[in-house]
């Protein structure tokens, strides 16, 4: 919480200096006050709060006309001393009429204000949080202001407010070079949650990834695009990309991949990501999806076997045909087979003859045999050619954030 110090003790201050000089009128404490509030000053420096209050009401019952300055160096005291013994609704009412004070010195008023709403979240008076946070905001450009409003706004339910809040000091930090911190993105994924923005809680996960690349971020990102994205090849792709930084960790996904790389004619890839999932003990707290993957993988392997045979032929026919398509499906399954150079070269070749069907994935696909071949540099290029598909770039940023420098999943 911000300083509760403030100004030393009561002084002369220059007209100029308050918020409304004419109003305030003099500013200098009247001559019959100088004593009590000598006492008052004594008591502070001791850090004497409850004495500071005593000699603070004694001062105010005092028999003397008290200006504007008077009155507002009693609140002002006198909050300070509520505040230090974390009386927090006193010193609240106190500050506030201080603040409220034609004597208020105009530089320390951005400060108190934050003061207040501090004081107010302590107190979960949200609402009051809220107005004294906005105001804060009016007068000085501040992310931890920012941040107090959006999460009063958050457990107000006003996830709209929460959102527009975050999301406005996160592109001003960002706009300005600077890194928002990482709770700050969490409230604005949790906001956007809320509100069912499923792009927001994405972007917001990316974000995470890229500057607090945590384990437990990446395994959130791969369940946000799960749920975002629709088409079988996306979804299986988004499974690569999961089982690439070490988040794939659920029977579903394991069977779900396994059954889609089935579907696309990849037998060898729906028998190792099983064969993966059962040698990392996925399966063994989960009996029926251990039996769906048994059956899944007795299909599977008798495919595959079939497959392998083929491959000699397939290689040949592909290189024979004018366009690359044939040569990226041969590719595909060279990876699913584990022989990572065989598919790097039939994916080059593909995509160098042209007339592929996607592009985007067969260029996904060169980046993944790359980084299984331990070639970051290459497999960068690669995902920095999928460009045209929006779903399939998204999942090639991704991988550069990990194949680029100084990016991990762990």
């Amino acid at each position: 919480m911000a300083s509760v110090a403030l100004a030393a003790k009561p002084a002369a201050q220059a007209a100029a200096q308050v918020s409304n000089p004419e109003a305030c009128g003099t500013t200098k404490i009247s001559k019959k006050l100088e004593k009590p509030l000598g006492a008052v000053q004594k008591a502070r420096e001791a850090q004497d709060w409850a004495g500071m209050i005593t000699q603070i009401r004694e001062a105010d019952a005092a028999a003397v006309e008290k200006t504007e300055y008077d009155k507002f160096w009693l609140h002002e005291l006198a909050g300070v001393a509520h505040a230090n013994q974390k009386t927090y609704a006193d010193a609240i009412r106190e500050f506030d009429a201080a603040l409220s004070s034609p004597c208020m010195v105009e530089a320390d008023r951005p400060q108190r204000t934050k003061l207040l709403m501090q004081m107010s979240y302590q107190l979960k008076d949200y609402p009051k949080a809220i107005k004294y946070g906005n105001d804060a905001m009016k007068l000085v450009s501040d992310p931890e202001i920012a941040i107090y409003v959006g999460n009063a706004y958050y457990i107000t339910d006003d996830y709209a407010n929460a959102r527009r809040v975050v999301s406005e000091i996160i592109a001003k930090q960002e706009s300005n070079g600077q890194k928002p911190e990482e709770q700050t993105y969490r409230i604005l994924q949790s906001a956007c949650l809320k509100l069912k923005d499923d792009a927001c809680v994405v972007e917001q996960i990316e974000k995470l990834v890229k500057n607090y690349p945590k384990q437990e971020h990446w395994v959130d990102l791969v369940n946000s695009l799960l749920r975002v994205t629709k088409s079988d090849r996306e979804i299986l792709n988004v499974l690569r990309f999961a089982d690439g930084v070490g988040v794939m960790n659920t029977p579903s996904q394991y069977t779900e991949m396994a059954q889609l790389a089935m579907a696309q004619g990849l037998p060898g890839e729906a028998q190792a990501t099983l064969e993966k999932g059962i040698q990392n003990k996925i399966f063994e707290s989960a009996p029926r999806e251990r039996d769906h993957a048994n059956r899944l993988i007795g299909e599977a392997k008798q495919a595959a076997a079939l497959d392998k045979s083929t491959l000699d032929k397939q290689d040949a026919s592909a290189r024979a045909k004018p366009t690359g398509e044939a040569d990226v499906k041969l590719g595909a399954a060279y990876l699913s087979y584990g022989e990572v150079d065989k598919a790097i070269e039939a994916l080059k070749r593909g995509l160098g003859k042209g007339g592929v069907k996607s592009p985007d994935e067969a260029s996904l696909l060169l980046g993944l045999a790359y980084v299984r071949s331990n070639n970051n540099a290459e497999a960068a290029k690669a995902f920095g050619a999928v460009t045209q598909d929006a779903g399939l770039a998204r999942i090639a940023k991704l991988w550069l954030l990990k194949v680029g420098p100084g990016s991990s999943a762990g």
